[in-house]
């Protein structure tokens, strides 16, 4: 089983990860966004990324329309196209306890499904948050003092040992 993510409106395909895939996937995803977060929609999406993958494996792939977009969607997709850039510079990848091979190939394959979604569309599925105008409980926005990200929900997604490999 893995993730299926979507953009209904693209006519470049889906992005599939493999369980272990999102899981790499949401890590470096959560390190570049928690370095340019500053709205509250901003670090909702944020929070998506630190806490994705981690209840119900195979479940957490998404549609790009199913996220709560404001009036302002056009600035939150472009600070989901800094987010993907940051990550393939490689930002924060030093703080994984592996080496993530595929990682390059996932972030540039969404991002050309963000660059060429056009606007948002209605779908049957929306966020599990539904209004990210809304702030996150403040504790989720403090940071490990480790890893210097989200603990979000469920703590941080770099020190969580059934996700991170026990370094070498």
């Amino acid at each position: 089983m893995g993730n299926t993510f979507e953009a209904l409106g693209t006519s470049g395909g889906d992005l599939y990860l493999s369980n272990g895939g999102t899981d790499v996937f949401f890590d470096v995803l959560t390190l570049a966004g928690c370095a340019l977060a500053e709205s509250v929609w901003e670090s909702n999406l944020v929070l998506l990324f630190a806490d994705g993958h981690r209840l119900g494996r195979g479940t957490d792939g998404f549609d790009l329309n199913s996220l709560p977009w404001t009036a302002d969607w056009p600035a939150e997709k472009a600070f989901l196209l800094r987010v993907l850039d940051l990550a393939m510079t490689r930002h924060g990848w030093g703080l994984l306890t592996y080496e993530p091979p595929f990682a390059l190939d996932y972030l540039r394959r969404y991002r050309a499904m963000v660059d060429g979604w056009p606007a948002p569309v209605a779908v049957g599925t929306p966020a599990a948050r539904p209004d990210w105008s809304v702030p996150p409980p403040p504790g989720f926005l403090e940071r490990c003092p480790e890893h210097g990200i989200y603990q979000g929900m469920l703590g941080c997604r770099l020190c969580d040992p059934t996700l991170q490999p026990l370094p070498e």
